[in-house]
């Protein structure tokens, strides 16, 4: 068996047996004042399409300039790494940070994302998908 195998088992053996020590599930009022990051991932009707990319990544920068309820704003291609618990299969993803979410429903509305939509990120993108989570 080789090494990197017998590692991996192990890992996953440790893992089973914490029983998910620090997932511990919190609750927190709808509306708090928590800070919440929003992780996107576009996938792009023309898959690899660079220039496309670029449309994509400079409108989430454009957020981070132009909209103030927008803390901050990280985005970029997939590093191209695959492995089993990686997916490599979309195009662009960003995560954007906001001091709460109301913060991230005036973002929502505001004038700059709402023509990034329409024009680049539903124009260019075959499926687009969303996390949010509230800082712990």
């Amino acid at each position: 068996m080789k090494i990197t195998s017998v590692l991996f088992r192990l890992m996953a053996v440790l893992l089973i047996s914490l029983g998910g020590l620090g997932c511990a599930h919190v609750e927190k009022p709808r509306g708090s004042a928590a800070p919440i990051h929003q992780v996107g991932l576009v996938w792009l009707k023309q898959a690899g399409d660079a220039d496309a990319r670029q449309k994509v990544i400079a409108a989430v920068q454009e957020f981070a300039r132009s909209i103030p309820e927008v803390r901050s704003a990280t985005v970029g291609e997939t590093d191209g790494v695959a492995g089993p618990f990686s997916d490599i299969s979309y195009d662009v993803c960003f995560i954007l940070t906001f001091k709460d979410e109301a913060s991230r429903q005036r973002y929502g509305e505001h004038p700059v994302h709402q023509k990034a939509a329409q024009e680049v990120f539903l124009p260019l993108s075959r499926k687009l998908l969303f996390y949010r989570f509230i800082n712990q």
